[in-house]
């Protein structure tokens, strides 16, 4: 079996159970764990390379890759067409499905929580695969998805403070985040903090790193030697470095077991993205956000108080449906 061949059965078989695409990272790093290929960078410019060749040919669909860091709006106007003129009956029963929408009824889970979620993921192209698993797990939902788009985006990090000054102030924010663990994925935690507490004036944001962890890397081996010698000067390059070898070889002396990964490795430098463990293991990625977030619900509230108010907008909505409906029969018989 050919290497696009396999790739296309591995990536079906995770669309087919998750029902969402891969990023090509994660693709590559389900066929190193299966020893299909090596974890180099020549093995994954290849892998892209005969990827793309294969989509053009129509060897491997489209569908199962995605890539949203590039994306297209549609500014044209859409031509709307004049409707045909309803019968008595068809009026009525379209009035009665308004009045229906009119008098549905919606209440916020998080409305009376003492917190407020908004995931922060540092890679554009795992935004939809994250908001699909979050709302698989946590039926309540979060606040807001973001992507923080690393240390530059300055704009990203000013409207992602404008939407937390739209949460109460009786309520705490929230900020889970997702990236890499490598020097600038563990420092960007600290950069994030510090920009957005100075641009709301806000001192009670928690902050959580939920992935990649070290203690995710130990638990599930994810893999976490650097895939060529050019990614190594890359990492050597960034300026956060020096402190973040530190901080694993301080680790290394407190915890046997970052020192048994750091040997198996045969150097600190370790680097694991969060492509590897969204696809490697994307059950375990699920209960992770599943377990943070429900830490943060408080479900007697919800059952107390929201719940409660949602059985009195719900009684309120029945009397408002049953007046708008005796009106409508009113005016229909005039």
């Amino acid at each position: 079996m050919s290497l696009v061949e396999i790739a296309r059965k591995e990536a079906e078989e995770y669309y087919m159970t998750h029902g969402t695409s891969l990023t090509l990272r994660g693709l590559f790093y389900i066929l190193v764990s299966k020893n299909v290929i090596p974890n180099t960078k020549s093995a994954y410019n290849g892998l892209s390379r005969k990827l793309a060749e294969a989509r053009y040919n129509g060897e491997f669909p489209w569908y199962l890759l995605k890539d949203v860091t590039r994306r297209h709006y549609y500014l044209e106007p859409l031509t709307q067409y004049p409707a045909e003129p309803l019968a008595p009956e068809d009026l009525m029963k379209a009035l009665e499905d308004y009045i229906d929408r009119y008098t549905s009824v919606s209440v916020n889970p998080w409305e009376d929580q003492p917190y407020r979620i908004i995931i922060v993921i540092e890679k554009e192209a795992l935004l939809d695969l994250v908001y699909k698993f979050t709302f698989e797990v946590c039926p309540h939902g979060v606040y807001q998805l973001w992507t923080s788009k690393g240390y530059k985006s300055a704009t990203s990090i000013h409207e992602l403070a404008e939407t937390v000054e739209f949460i109460p102030r009786s309520q705490t924010p929230v900020i889970l985040q997702l990236g890499d663990y490598d020097p600038s994925g563990e420092d960007i935690v600290r950069d994030f903090r510090d920009r957005l507490t100075k641009l709301t004036n806000r001192n009670d944001i928690v902050f959580e790193k939920v992935a990649v962890t070290l203690d995710q890397i130990i638990e599930l081996q994810l893999p976490a030697k650097p895939e060529s010698l050019e990614e190594i000067e890359k990492m050597r390059r960034d300026p956060r470095y020096k402190s973040y070898i530190e901080k694993i070889m301080q680790l290394a002396e407190q915890d046997h077991r970052v020192a048994s990964l750091v040997q198996a490795y045969g150097s600190y430098e370790i680097r694991v993205e969060l492509d590897a463990l969204v696809a490697l293991h994307p059950d375990r990625f699920k209960e992770i956000l599943k377990q943070t977030i429900e830490k943060y619900f408080d479900r007697e509230i919800y059952e107390k108080v929201t719940k409660a108010k949602e059985e009195n907008l719900r009684r309120k909505a029945e009397e408002i449906k049953r007046t708008s409906l005796e009106l409508l029969k009113q005016a229909f018989k005039s």
